[in-house]
C-alpha cells in the first residue's frame, strides 16, 4: 500500500498544465489497473472575474426579465400573481397561467418560484382579490373597504385582513393551488414560495394611513391573523421552501414561522423587497436585540431579495451590493430598476460603475464552492483512495441537497463506478471556509481501456426528471457540465 498524505492538503496556486503532472507514478500491471498515486491543487476562479450560474444564488429572472447580462439564463424563476386572476368565481380555479409557468421553468431547466397577492400598489382603483369577495355578506364588515387618499388616480381596495370569511376564502385558494401542482406532477420543480397575500404587493407592508377613515369594525392586521396567514402557506405547501418577508411590525409573525412552527420540512428563509434602498435595513439594525434571533437564519435557509426600484445616479448598485454582503443574501431578482427607461435600454442607462457594481453582486451573492486540492491512490486491485479539500469561498451555503460523487467515466462521459464523498455543501457556510475528507473504495474490474475519475456534485431529491444539473465548481480546471475530472485511469 502506497503512503497516505495527511487529509490537510495544502492549497497551492499554480497552472494547471504543471499540475497535472505533479507526484504522479504510474505503473503497468497484466490485468486490473494501473496503479496510480497523484497530488494536484487547483485554481479557484477570482470572484471578479467568476461568472459562474449555479442555482438559487446570484441573480434569478424575475418577472420574465433578466436585465443584468449574465454568462447563461438564470436557474431559477420568479412571477406574482392577483388572487382575482385565480379565482373569479367563488370555489372555480383557474391556475392554468402558475401551472404553465411552472411547466416552461422546468422544461427549461430551471425551478420556479411565486408568490400570491390580494393587493398591488396604492390609489389605482383597482380590486386584485376577487370581485365575490368585496361587499360580500359573509364578513363581517364587507370583507375590506376603498380608502380614498384624495388621489387623483383613484382609491384603494384594502381587505378586512382579520375578517373569518377572507382568511377562509385564503386558505382555500391555497389549499387548490397545492392539490393542482400537485396533480400536474411538477411540485418537484419549484424553487420557493414567497409568505404573502397579506399587505401591499403581498409583501407583508402597509400604510397605516389608509386606516385614517376605515368603516367602524375594520382594523390593521392583528398577530393572530398575520401568524394564521403564514399558517396556511405552510400547511398548503409543507415540504416546499418558503421565504418570509422581513418588515421590522411583523416581528412576531417572523417569530414563528422561523422559531417556532413545525409545519414546514425545510427552514423558513427570508425575504427583502427593498435592497438597494439606502438605510432600509436599519428597521433591524436600530433594534439588534430583536434583529439576533433572526440574524443567522441565512447559515439554513435562504436569503432572498429584489430591488426598490432605483435609477442612474441614485446609489442604489453600490448599496444593493453592500447590503446583500451584509446580510448573506444568496439571490436577487434581475430587474426591477431605471423603471422610467425601455427594457433595452434599462442596463445601459446606469453609469459603467453601477454596471461594475451590478455585476459584483451577481458574483457575490450566495455560495462558490471549488475544490482546492486532491490526492488519488489507485492500486492494481482497485484499492481506490481519495483525499480532498473544498471551500466554499461565497457568502453563504447551498440549501439544495447536493451530493459530492467521485465518479469513474468513459471515453464517452457514462459513469461506469461511483461513490459518495462524505463532505457535506450545505456546512460550508462561506467566508473561504474549507474542509478536508479522505475516503477509500474499492474499485471492480473494467472493460479495458481508459477512464476519467471525476468529482461531481449531484442534486440527489427523488423527483424524475426535474433534478437541477450538476452544481459547477469555481474551479478554472472544471469541466464542461461544471463537474471537474482529477486524472485519468487506465484499466489493462
Amino acid at each position: 500500500m502506497p503512503h497516505l498524505p495527511p487529509l490537510g492538503l495544502p492549497a497551492r496556486r499554480r497552472l494547471a498544465g504543471a499540475l497535472c503532472a505533479l507526484f504522479a507514478t504510474a505503473t503497468a500491471h497484466a490485468g486490473g489497473w494501473e496503479t496510480v498515486s497523484a497530488s494536484r491543487t487547483y485554481n479557484t476562479i477570482p470572484v471578479d472575474s467568476d461568472d459562474t450560474v449555479n442555482p438559487l444564488r446570484g441573480y434569478h429572472r424575475w418577472q420574465n426579465q433578466e436585465l443584468v447580462p449574465q454568462a447563461a439564463p438564470a436557474l431559477d424563476a420568479f412571477r406574482r400573481y392577483h388572487w382575482r386572476d385565480l379565482e373569479s368565481v367563488q370555489g372555480q380555479y383557474t391556475f392554468g397561467a402558475i401551472l404553465a409557468d411552472l411547466k416552461a421553468a422546468r422544461d427549461q431547466g430551471r425551478k420556479y418560484a411565486f408568490r400570491l397577492r390580494m393587493m398591488a400598489g396604492y390609489d389605482d382603483g383597482q380590486l386584485y382579490a376577487p370581485a365575490y369577495l368585496a361587499g360580500n355578506a359573509s364578513c363581517l364588515h364587507g370583507c375590506g373597504f376603498w380608502a380614498d387618499s384624495g388621489a387623483a388616480s383613484g382609491k384603494t381596495w384594502v381587505p378586512d385582513w382579520n375578517d373569518p370569511f377572507v382568511l377562509a376564502r385564503s386558505r382555500a385558494l391555497l389549499q387548490a393551488l397545492a392539490q393542482a401542482i400537485a396533480a400536474s406532477g411538477n411540485g418537484a420543480s419549484i424553487a420557493w414560495i414567497d409568505v404573502g397575500l397579506y399587505g401591499q404587493y403581498g409583501e407583508w407592508a402597509m400604510r397605516k394611513s389608509v386606516y385614517a377613515n376605515r368603516p367602524a369594525g375594520i382594523e390593521e392586521a392583528g398577530t393572530d391573523t398575520r401568524r394564521a396567514i403564514a399558517q396556511m402557506h405552510f400547511e398548503a405547501f409543507p415540504d416546499q421552501q418558503f421565504v418570509m418577508f422581513i418588515p421590522y411590525a411583523n416581528r412576531d409573525a417572523l417569530h414563528y414561522a422561523l422559531l417556532e412552527q413545525a409545519i414546514t420540512s425545510k427552514p423558513v428563509g427570508l425575504r427583502a423587497d427593498c435592497l438597494a434602498q439606502a438605510g432600509y435595513f436599519r428597521q433591524w439594525t436600530d433594534h439588534p436585540d430583536d434583529w439576533r434571533q433572526f440574524a443567522d437564519q441565512w447559515r439554513k435557509a435562504p436569503f432572498v431579495a429584489e430591488f426598490c426600484p432605483f435609477d442612474s445616479g441614485q446609489a442604489g448598485p453600490a448599496t444593493a451590493r453592500a447590503q446583500a454582503s451584509e446580510f448573506h443574501i444568496s439571490s436577487v431578482g434581475n430587474a426591477n430598476f431605471a423603471l422610467p427607461k425601455p427594457d433595452n435600454q434599462r442596463w445601459l442607462s446606469l453609469s459603467e460603475p453601477e454596471r461594475h457594481d451590478m455585476l459584483m453582486l451577481g458574483r457575490e451573492a450566495g455560495y462558490r464552492y471549488g475544490v482546492d486540492s486532491t490526492w488519488v491512490s489507485l492500486t492494481a486491485d482497485g484499492q481506490l483512495t481519495l483525499a480532498a479539500t473544498f471551500r466554499n469561498s461565497g457568502n453563504a451555503p447551498t440549501y439544495e441537497p447536493w451530493k459530492v460523487r467521485l465518479e469513474i467515466v468513459d471515453a464517452g462521459g457514462v459513469a461506469r463506478w461511483s461513490a459518495s464523498v462524505p463532505v457535506d455543501l450545505n456546512s460550508l457556510a462561506g467566508g473561504a471556509v474549507t474542509t478536508s475528507v479522505q475516503s477509500s473504495w474499492r474499485v471492480p474490474a473494467l472493460a479495458a481501456g481508459s477512464y476519467g475519475l471525476r468529482l461531481v456534485a449531484r442534486d440527489t431529491s427523488s423527483a424524475d426528471g426535474q433534478q437541477r444539473r450538476p452544481l459547477a465548481w469555481v474551479s478554472g480546471e472544471r469541466d464542461a457540465d461544471g463537474g471537474l475530472t482529477l486524472l485519468n485511469l487506465r484499466s489493462r
